[in-house]
């Protein structure tokens, strides 16, 4: 999917298929299409869920759509791009060196002056729990291209409405995966899934159930046997599954090994990308099933924001209260922890209760009223920017240069829980009913009891990224 595009011919030393457009010159890979019209050209890839992908093409219309790709329009002298919603790809910008775009980082013009910061992007200063806003390289002068959506307006916009009831839902949202899955099996033919114990990649596998599903397990991991048992299960409700172990202690040597892209943020994904490339043959496209967790709103965290608004008063000791009777009959739950439970796990539903409280009722509102409103609206904020999207698809995509999807990832069904009505949003939606009900309809039986969060070490995965890429970055590879 790797192209590259400037106004510099002499920038391609190796490369001897270079098309010309108006002032430009690019290079692309096959899947990488080339529209042309009148007074524009468009260098595209991936597809779209509905419509056209050539109308759009001929719009450019892209920002409207729902699909899986990136665009790029070319007059003969100006240029734009465009993303989709859930940013499944990464594009690469930057125009000290002239104006160069790609979605790889080594055809860029890189410097050793370029280098800002060789300590890891998910360090400290640069961890982001929402990545839609994240756009820093290793290198001052190259950016990732953020696209124009406003995903917590949107988030907004959908939590104040209830048109929903959950069986209603559950239906729409089932017949939205189906098609969404057939778009994806009728364009690309051979279809890895990244297959967890989780009740995500579950459901997105059940509608590629005969694809090859790719499991691995941790070592050492905090949740220990109990993950273990889950895995096994799981891999024996799928008939075609490759499964391995991920050993931490070869955390850089493998990060040295199978890490492409230097600006990835998410180095806990580079299990997946190395079981991908281990396979005998690459996929056409690889299903990860990301943002289930935001599109069901079914995590503790956020579940506990909306129950603050629901519950919200003067009197922070009442509401105290009704928080922790909330919770208390909510213990079993599927969403009600990160990490699948072990004797040496210290995660519990108690630790997550204790630093939510540490950190949102710090303050007495009692003894400060002036602060109503704030802590009001603190709530919301936290509650709306946890239901937008995560990119772990775009890590995968860019790191393997292999489509990658998710059937979370379409614009129809992405906020369409936030608009069921308030008593269900707050009854038991950790424990996913929608999902549940979906995964009954294919008569499948799943039992992993908890959210399947791998807590581990990555610590050193993160380390090496700079040691792992900073030469391929600084070559000359056009």
């Amino acid at each position: 999917m790797r192209f590259f595009l400037c106004r510099d011919r002499s920038k391609f030393i190796k490369s001897q298929d270079i098309k010309q457009y108006g002032d430009w010159y690019f290079i692309h890979e096959d899947d990488v299409k080339v529209y042309e019209d009148n007074d524009h050209l468009v260098l595209y890839c991936g597809y779209l869920i509905e419509g056209d992908i050539i109308e759009a093409c001929k719009n450019f219309s892209f920002d409207n759509e729902n699909g899986n790709f990136f665009a790029i329009k070319l007059t003969k002298d100006t240029h734009k791009i465009s993303l989709d919603y859930f940013q499944n790809h990464k594009i690469f910008v930057a125009d000290k060196y002239g104006i160069e775009i790609s979605n790889y980082l080594p055809y860029m013009t890189i410097k050793e002056e370029d280098i800002t910061n060789t300590t890891a992007l998910d360090g400290t200063k640069l961890k982001y729990e929402r990545e839609f806003d994240a756009d820093e390289t290793f290198y001052d002068h190259i950016k990732s291209f953020i696209p124009p959506y406003d995903y917590l307006q949107d988030a907004r916009d959908a939590y104040e409405q209830e048109i929903w009831d959950s069986e209603e839902l559950t239906e729409y949202i089932h017949e939205c995966m189906k098609s969404h899955a057939d778009v994806i099996k009728a364009k690309y033919p051979l279809r890895y899934c990244s297959l967890s114990e989780g009740i995500d990649s579950c459901t997105q596998s059940l509608f590629f159930y005969n694809d090859l599903q790719l499991l691995y397990d941790i070592s050492p991991c905090d949740a220990g046997a109990v993950h273990l048992r889950c895995i096994k299960e799981t891999q024996e409700r799928f008939p075609n599954t490759h499964h391995y172990t991920w050993h931490t202690e070869e955390n850089r040597e493998e990060c040295i090994k199978y890490l492409t892209d230097s600006s990835c943020r998410w180095q806990s994904i580079l299990p997946t990308c190395k079981q991908v490339l281990s396979q005998d043959k690459q996929p056409d496209i690889i299903m990860y099933g990301v943002n289930g967790n935001e599109m069901f709103v079914r995590d503790f965290i956020p579940h506990m924001l909306l129950l603050c608004l629901t519950y919200y008063e003067h009197d922070t000791i009442k509401m105290k209260e009704k928080l922790h009777a909330e919770i208390d009959s909510k213990r079993s739950h599927y969403g009600v922890t990160y990490s699948l439970p072990s004797d040496g796990n210290w995660i519990t539903t108690d630790t997550y209760v204790t630093a939510f409280m540490r950190k949102y009722f710090k303050e007495h509102i009692k003894e400060k009223p002036y602060l109503w409103k704030e802590k009001q609206k603190t709530f919301e904020e936290g509650f709306l920017m946890l239901t937008t999207p995560k990119l772990y698809t775009r890590v995968i995509s860019n790191n393997n240069n292999i489509m990658c999807a998710s059937i979370y990832n379409d614009r129809r069904i992405f906020h369409e829980v936030l608009k069921m009505k308030n008593h269900y949003l707050i009854s038991d939606i950790m424990n996913s009913p929608i999902q549940r009900s979906i995964i009954n309809k294919f008569e499948h039986e799943f039992t992993t009891p908890s959210n399947d969060v791998l807590a581990a070490s990555y610590d050193t995965l993160y380390a090496a990224t700079y040691d792992a890429t900073h030469d391929r970055d600084l070559g000359q590879h056009i």
